[in-house]
């Protein structure tokens, strides 16, 4: 007994979603697994703690960022958005680790609460937002799609000349609460019912 050929289509009638067309993506299907999560909490917890080292986890963290924003797009975004992210997010790297790996003897550090770095917006951020990419198995909701949205920002200023990235990535960091408080509560108020 042989299976029927998968019907096509129709042009203007109904096309009712398959069981298939729900389906993750196989690339990315083993991710959501309780292992990997695991595996991913002790790569993010190594992330955070070379946070003071610049030139190491900002080069990282960016193309952790990457990987991550690939995971939650869907095909068509990931395919339409492969190339530009990629060579961004690469250049993006290799402007954080050269500059920062041979001048961070000469650049002056900020003081501050735990004696944190001056650059430290360029690793922190793109860590909150692949960790939240990472584990968050839906970006439907608002604070989801706000995150994506960020992410892509923070790559593609990778492709700014000279350090246009420091800029977006400052100004990112610094309208996050705001921003991410806002979306907390339109996620988290209940809707109204209509009146009738």
């Amino acid at each position: 007994m042989s299976n029927p050929a998968p019907e096509r289509p129709k042009r203007d009638g109904y096309n009712p979603i398959t069981l298939e067309d729900v389906q993750p993506d196989p690339f990315f299907r083993n991710l959501d697994t309780p292992g990997s999560r695991i595996i991913g909490a002790a790569a993010f917890l190594f992330m955070f703690s070379q946070a003071g080292n610049t030139a190491v986890a900002a080069p990282l963290v960016m193309l952790v960022l990457l990987a991550c924003l690939f995971l939650r797009m869907t095909p068509r975004e990931r395919a339409l958005t492969a190339v530009p992210l990629t060579f961004s997010a690469l250049r993006l790297a290799t402007q954080l680790a050269s500059p920062m790996g041979v001048w961070r003897f000469a650049t002056p550090a900020v003081a501050a609460a735990g004696g944190s770095h001056w650059y430290t917006g360029t690793v922190l951020l793109p860590l909150f937002l692949a960790t939240y990419l990472f584990f968050n198995s839906s970006i439907e909701s608002n604070t989801g799609r706000l995150v994506f949205w960020y992410s892509l920002a923070v790559l593609l200023s990778g492709l700014l000349p000279s350090e246009g990235y420091a800029v977006i990535c400052a100004m990112l960091y610094y309208t996050l609460f705001f921003v991410v408080l806002v979306t907390f509560i339109t996620d988290l108020n209940p809707r109204p019912s209509p009146v009738l």
